[in-house]
């Protein structure tokens, strides 16, 4: 309204300023007109003077007084004309001259005064009208100067007022325009935009609030912020509370009207020294559906997509946590490891396995406390965080879980028995830190699964450091097996009625780099917990092989026997293997005997029976080590191509007692015969045996009566001569002997 009585007024003193120098310019071009009016009336004055005084000379002279009349008439026309008659100036001599001929008008010198006068008074009015002449001229074109400039000053103010004013209307109609586009756009805008005024009131709410909050904005105008946001508006009006400068980030929880919960984040801007706003502007938007995603990607980033539990890592957290917050409480942890699970996923699917894995989650969560994490590490394993219980209470509910495990489950018409192997660790065993106590339930947990599986097993750090010395024992035979720190030892088999040498056995040892020369039985069953035992048997093979090629000539070449692990004759390429060490080796195969316990073919004994078959194809003999010490039926020995039987050091230890033993021993030897298969007699310590075993025809012996396992260059020099009969005895050779019947 100001700046419109402004613009009025500017334009009424523009018009009248018009006005005013328009007059001035006609009243100075009027003065200028009629500058030379006096001039004019003086020259026609002294034209009728020249006349009269013309007429009086030459034309018709008058009488003196008419001529003086005609002359007092003409000079005072002159005189009232407006003529100078200052004293020396052409008007004062012609008052003077028209004087001096009024008082002698036929005087010849006054006329000739007069006429002077005239002619001085018309040059002087000639040359005023001159000046006059060129005044009005320099008057009239500064006029015309002066009024192009003024007029081209102000056509260029008039130009620049009318570009300012349509620059204004311009502005005026973008500002109009971007006003009408930013309200478009806010009004049809998804966002909510809402004007807070300082008292907590909305003064203005787009449209956008129906389709957000399902509300009416016009309702919901000027009422508290309240009304529209609910419990939402509280941190909003905290922060203008507050009041602070700029924009304020802002996430609240808000409620449709049709009930559902939403999370809407925005900005709080104050705008209260803005003139045109002089409030709070809040924007929101709906951010429900990225919040819900958010919070899915949290939970599958820590929770286990098939069964809902806690995952590695959030247990690993929640176990650090407990750790640190325990106080004097006690933190365990449960690990399980579902027993031969693998069989499931084989046979049946992974679907299969997946429902059971389901099944297995949901006892667990149902056999503990709410308070306790219960977690699947991975695959078939599973682990459960008790938080202020003591080792004895962890057991027990590691039993009541193993219980509700294995009630049967039925899937797809099939009953399924589901046994878990269980670990348990407290933190009562030291300080540990979360990783070192997951490492010792599992740990406790293998333990349970070397028991039998199926039961629960306490972490004991006393059985841990002995297991870490069985690792290291480990690491140091892989580095003995390719470092050549094993060697080589030979027990000879006896021919009893000659006491000549038939075979060698070879007996691996360890010359450890600081234990010294150790016996098979100190590495021998590390070999085979850690698969060693492969790698190992392959060694004593080469090189038992190698060494039977430099044992005797002709018929006195003796033959090599070498054990076999069970891991080793069910692998895939032994007979391969066995083949192309005895090309390299040179070794005729009539001459190597591979020997396997009872236990071995136990194991899997169709494997173990494609394998006999084919060391037999390529002429390799095969006997029975520590014969009668099995469970299995004697059928077998129909079945494979066994060439020699090795009956246990236990039955030959009392031949000599007065006990059904000797007639255990008879019965083997009578077995044998039948099947026409070669005996030899483990673990001959005296005469009496060798004298029992000779009578009944046994054929072969072994055992320290003859010769302890000897180097090789020892084993060379027993085939030089028959070997003589040494009795030994007492408990140190019975474990020496003991020890040398445990083989690779």
């Amino acid at each position: 309204m100001a700046r419109r009585g402004q613009t009025r007024l500017r334009t009424t003193a523009t018009v009248a300023g018009t006005v005013l120098v328009v007059v001035l310019e006609m009243a100075l071009l009027t003065g200028v007109w009629h500058l030379g009016d006096g001039l004019g009336r003086q020259r026609e004055a002294v034209a009728a003077l020249s006349g009269t005084l013309t007429t009086l000379t030459t034309i018709a002279p008058a009488s003196g007084e008419a001529a003086s009349i005609a002359v007092d008439r003409a000079v005072q026309a002159v005189v009232a004309s407006g003529v100078d008659t200052a004293p020396g100036s052409a008007g004062a001599a012609l008052v003077d001259g028209a004087r001096a001929f009024r008082t002698d008008p036929s005087a010849p010198a006054t006329l000739a005064s007069l006429r002077r006068a005239d002619t001085a008074l018309t040059a002087e009015l000639r040359s005023a009208t001159g000046t006059r002449a060129w005044t009005a001229f320099a008057l009239h074109a500064a006029l015309l100067v002066i009024a192009s400039l003024g007029w081209f000053v102000w056509f260029r103010r008039l130009v620049d007022r009318h570009r300012e004013i349509e620059h204004r209307l311009t502005a005026r109609q973008v500002v109009d325009q971007r006003e009408r586009r930013l309200l478009a756009l806010v009004q049809n805008s998804a966002d909510l935009v809402v004007v807070v005024e300082p008292d907590g009131t909305a003064s203005f709410v787009t449209p956008s609030a129906a389709a957000m909050l399902g509300r009416d904005p016009e309702a919901h105008t000027g009422r508290p912020l309240g009304h529209l946001l609910g419990e939402g508006a509280v941190e909003v009006l905290r922060m203008v509370g507050v009041g602070r400068h700029g924009d304020q980030a802002v996430r609240v929880r808000l409620v449709h009207q049709d009930g559902r919960e939403l999370v809407a984040e925005g900005t709080v801007t104050n705008l209260l020294d803005e003139p045109a706003v002089a409030a709070w502007v809040l924007t929101l938007r709906d951010v429900t559906d990225q919040h819900s995603l958010a919070e899915e990607l949290a939970h599958q980033a820590f929770h286990d997509s098939l069964t809902g539990l806690a995952n590695r890592a959030l247990f690993s957290d929640r176990l650090e946590h407990a750790l640190r917050r325990r106080g004097s409480g006690t933190a365990a942890v449960l690990f399980w490891d579902l027993d031969d699970f693998k069989l499931v996923n084989d046979t049946h699917g992974h679907s299969v396995g997946d429902r059971l894995l389901v099944v297995v989650a949901d006892r667990l969560r149902g056999a503990v406390r709410p308070s306790d994490t219960v977690a699947r590490l991975g695959g078939d394993e599973f682990a459960v965080l008790m938080e202020d219980v003591d080792q004895d209470w962890a057991v027990t509910v590691a039993e009541r879980v193993l219980v509700a495990l294995a009630e049967p489950v039925e899937i797809d018409g099939t009953l399924w028995t589901v046994r878990a192997s269980v670990g348990v660790t407290t933190s009562s065993t030291g300080e540990p830190s979360g990783e070192e106590m997951l490492r010792d339930a599992d740990i406790a947990m293998y333990w349970a699964k070397e028991h039998g599986k199926g039961t629960v097993s306490v972490y004991d750090t006393a059985r841990h450091a002995a297991s870490l010395e069985v690792m290291a024992l480990q690491n140091e035979l892989l580095r003995a097996i390719d470092g050549g720190e094993l060697v080589l030892h030979f027990q000879p088999t006896i021919d009893l009625a000659s006491r000549a040498v038939t075979g060698f056995e070879a007996l691996v040892r360890w010359q450890h780099p600081e234990r010294g020369l150790l016996g098979p039985a100190e590495f021998i069953p590390a070999a085979e917990r850690s698969g060693l035992v492969v790698p190992l048997g392959s060694w004593v093979l080469r090189e038992a092989c190698r060494a039977a090629v430099t044992m005797g000539e002709g018929e006195a070449e003796p033959s090599m026997g070498v054990n076999v692990s069970s891991q080793q004759l069910v692998r895939p390429g032994f007979v391969e293997e066995v083949a192309q060490v005895l090309r390299e080796s040179g070794l005729c195969p009539q001459r190597l005997v591979l020997e396997v316990t009872e236990s071995v073919l136990l194991d899997d004994f169709e494997a173990a029976e494609r394998a006999l078959n084919g060391l037999r194809a390529i002429g390799v003999s095969i006997a029975i080590d520590d014969f009668g010490t099995g469970y299995s039926s004697l059928s077998y020995l129909s079945q494979l191509p066994v060439d020699i039987l090795k009956v246990d050091k236990s039955f030959i230890d009392r031949v000599c007692a007065e006990d059904h033993s000797a007639s255990v021993t008879l019965a083997i030897l009578e077995m044998s015969r039948s099947l026409r298969l070669q005996t030899v007699a483990e673990g001959v310590e005296t005469l009496e045996q060798a004298a029992w075993l000779e009578e009944r025809a046994c054929g072969r012996g072994q055992g320290f009566l003859w010769s302890r396992p000897v180097p090789l260059a020892d084993a060379r020099a027993l085939l030089l001569r028959p070997v003589e009969d040494v009795a030994v005895g007492g408990p140190e050779d019975d474990a020496a002997d003991d020890a040398e019947a445990v083989t690779a």
